[in-house]
């Protein structure tokens, strides 16, 4: 089910402390088909998520924002997150 625009709007503008852990999905439970297209990719995942604001990664809840001007995709800023996660000591 895809979300509306005015639902999209609010869930973007909600503050990290008012989201509710059971409200997110677990970032391990969304499976995107990566073969496809990127926009059938992005629709499969707002299809999927019931934020795609904000997910459940382990113990913390991860909110997110999209730049509206960033030539990098997603992708390139989740591998720049792995990088800097592996370079962090435990």
């Amino acid at each position: 089910m895809l979300l509306t625009v005015e639902e999209l709007k609010r869930l973007e503008d909600m503050d990290i402390r008012d989201l509710k852990r059971e409200d997110l999905d677990n970032a391990e439970d969304i499976v995107i088909d990566k073969q496809k297209p990127a926009n059938q990719r992005m629709r499969e995942f707002l299809e999927k998520s019931k934020n795609p604001y904000a997910e459940n990664v382990g113990e913390y809840i991860l909110q997110v924002t999209y730049s509206r001007t960033s030539e990098e995709t997603l992708e390139d800023k989740m591998i720049q997150l792995a990088k800097r996660m592996t370079r962090i000591p435990l």
